[in-house]
């Protein structure tokens, strides 16, 4: 019998590949003048530039929205590159393709199996808007920076209170799924378990220690079926 009661899973890079959409964006932003070359260093500044302003506000402990923070960093990317574009069309465009994600390979098998041994949850640091929606054929319960005012591992941890507040059992029953730092130390910090999806085999260069890793969505049944399992460590 698992130790765990409740599955808690991030969405992107974790159950959709939003990889397969970042090349779009900038196609239908650039048109004519679109290479790979150009969508590769424009989103490299645009993460920057949403990593920067995301990290400033946890800092001063404030929320802003995803929407708000992409369309501040369109508008330091356009006015830098004189590129004639409205900052508002392009974070559209950013939602719907991330709106198109696709599902991993073993995605869809995954999900349809936990959901009848477990309960289960998504928890994304991101608005609603930018979310796929096939998350909704499974009614599995959505708990979205947007919807808490939170992100992940932000000074106050909403994200990850909220969802033990609303299973009301023991942190440790929770085992939360991710593939960013955030994911880790914020669920740990509320108590849960952790595990770091790790598909593109990273190092972790974080003092905070994941409990298990692992490189495929299919790989959780090992844990969560198997209390004694240890977690892999990066080397």
């Amino acid at each position: 019998m698992s130790r765990f009661e409740v599955i808690s899973l991030d969405m992107f890079q974790t159950l959709v590949n939003v990889d397969s959409r970042k090349e779009q964006v900038w196609k239908r932003i650039l048109q004519d003048t679109y290479t790979s070359e150009l969508a590769s260093e424009y989103g490299r500044t645009l993460l920057e530039h949403y990593y920067s302003v995301a990290t400033e506000a946890r800092r001063l402990r404030e929320f802003v929205l995803t929407s708000d923070i992409y369309r501040g960093s369109f508008e330091r990317i356009f006015a830098q590159h004189h590129i004639s574009y409205d900052s508002s069309v392009a974070v559209e465009i950013l939602f719907q393709e991330h709106r198109l994600s696709k599902l991993y390979e073993e995605t869809e098998d995954v999900l349809k199996r936990l959901i009848k041994e477990f309960q289960v949850c998504i928890v994304s640091d991101t608005d609603i808007m930018m979310l796929p929606e096939f998350y909704k054929n499974y009614s599995i319960p959505l708990f979205a920076s947007e919807q808490y005012q939170s992100y992940k591992n932000d000074q106050d941890n909403r994200m990850f209170k909220e969802v033990i507040q609303h299973y009301d059992i023991e942190p440790s029953k929770i085992i939360h799924i991710g593939d960013t730092t955030s994911d880790v130390i914020g669920a740990k910090r509320a108590g849960m378990t952790t595990c770091w999806i790790n598909r593109d085999q990273q190092q972790w260069n974080q003092d905070i220690q994941p409990d298990y890793i692992i490189e495929s969505l299919d790989e959780i049944f090992d844990i969560v079926n198997n209390s004694s399992i240890k977690g892999r460590y990066p080397c």
